[in-house]
């Protein structure tokens, strides 16, 4: 064991693999560079096992599905000339999804054991830490940018903080930043509190872990809070209910008492003049007065178009299109990441891909929650994905390069454990 995780410290795709990891927040370019100089590699190397896991053919009939619908929209699809919607977007969408089914596939080399999913979560959260201090920054100090390095090829956005939207961090919008916390918050609550005797490594964990917590509730984005609250009882199981509800309940009755008029008075105002209007203001009728459309009508609006042309669907990114065409309101998707894959290209696709990724939760979770000897840290792996999948069925992250190349990294993580657990039941 110590023998093979020394070839990995000087092995060059495992070396590239890393430091590439670790730039995906701050340096998406040259995260991308480095990852992928490792995965060719490995695709070189491993080349001939793609067919041997037959879960990769769900992935190849996706493909050829999505490269069918593309063409057959731009040929016979007649809301390309009702609603003016251009024949090369269809097209530019699909860099949304073909090249990380072959993230997922190719990066199984560097998931393998229980030692390399560690590396990777450890370099993960440290990765956050610029997200962390930027934010900071950004929300209390007024660093505000976009700064650009080498030449645009890294952007930091810091976005100037006004009255409605939150931190930002390096990220272009609030709910990205949340996004990207909330996959990371697992990782680093499996890291803070284990059965580890390493109290100092523990600690250092929980100050970032700190860190992570009070950016995710400056970001204002009630589907990062949604998530971090999801997060501890889904990662520590029944265990942890015996202070999880008393804790829902307190923040329950706090964000009453700072809300609620009927707690009128000098407690009430205290609270309202310590806390920032827009994180309070979220939880009241002022908190939803801007929108021109509900979470629901925005729904029902992909549906329509979904049932209008289920089979190959209407191309990426033709709802906000369509939907300003019919109401006069621009949304820039339809807010639920399945409903928008099918709009894109097509139901069989969507469900195809749905069953893809249920398969691994599933076998995850027999792993991970059936056993009584359970690595925490392996957990937090099906936890991040679980809960950002939730979380994009009410908004859509996914579509920011960060998010949706942690998320197949991670998936690939999740299927390598069960691939482990496979191989531990066959000896």
């Amino acid at each position: 064991m110590i023998k093979e995780n020394l070839n990995k410290i000087f092995n060059k795709d495992f070396i590239f693999f890393r430091l590439g990891i670790f730039f995906i927040p701050s340096a998406i370019a040259l995260a991308g560079f480095f990852i992928i100089i490792s995965l060719i590699s490995q695709t070189l190397k491993r080349r001939d096992e793609f067919l041997r896991d037959k879960i990769n053919i769900a992935l190849i009939f996706i493909t050829f599905l999505m490269i069918i619908s593309c063409i057959i929209q731009n040929l016979f699809n007649k809301y390309n000339t009702d609603y003016e919607i251009e024949n090369y977007l269809t097209w530019i969408g699909l860099f949304n999804w073909i090249p990380f089914f072959w993230v997922f596939w190719s990066s199984q080399a560097f998931f393998k054991t229980k030692n390399d999913r560690e590396i990777i979560s450890l370099i993960l959260i440290f990765s956050t830490i610029p997200v962390i201090i930027s934010g900071i920054l950004q929300y209390y100090f007024n660093f505000v940018g976009p700064f650009e390095f080498l030449n645009g090829l890294i952007i930091w956005y810091q976005r100037p903080i006004d009255e409605i939207s939150g931190l930002t961090g390096l990220f272009n919008h609030a709910n990205y930043a949340g996004a990207w916390l909330s996959i990371i918050l697992p990782l680093c609550l499996a890291q803070s509190f284990n059965n580890s005797k390493k109290y100092l490594k523990k600690n250092v964990f929980r100050t970032i872990l700190v860190g992570i917590l009070l950016c995710i509730v400056l970001t204002n984005s009630r589907n990062a809070w949604g998530s971090a609250t999801l997060t501890l009882p889904v990662l520590f199981g029944i265990s942890s209910i015996k202070w999880f509800l008393p804790l829902i309940l307190s923040i329950s009755s706090f964000i009453m008492v700072v809300t609620n008029n009927i707690f009128k008075g000098s407690i009430q105002e205290f609270l309202r003049n310590n806390i920032p209007d827009k994180i309070w203001l979220e939880f009241t009728d002022l908190g939803f007065s801007q929108l021109n459309a509900t979470r629901l009508e925005i729904l029902n609006s992909a549906l329509g178009v979904i049932i209008n042309n289920p089979f190959f669907g209407t191309g990426a990114a033709s709802f906000p299109i369509i939907y300003e065409f019919e109401t006069g309101f621009w949304k820039g998707h339809s807010h639920n990441l399945f409903t928008e894959l099918s709009i894109s290209y097509g139901l069989p696709s969507t469900i195809i891909l749905i069953s893809f990724l249920g398969i691994i939760l599933l076998t995850s979770f027999k792993n991970l929650y059936r056993k009584k000897e359970t690595n925490i840290k392996d957990r937090a792996f099906f936890v991040a994905i679980l809960i950002f999948l939730l979380s994009q069925l009410v908004d859509i992250q996914y579509f920011d390069g960060r998010v949706s190349l942690v998320f197949w990294l991670l998936l690939a993580g999740l299927k390598s454990i069960n691939d482990e657990n496979k191989l531990i039941r066959y000896e």
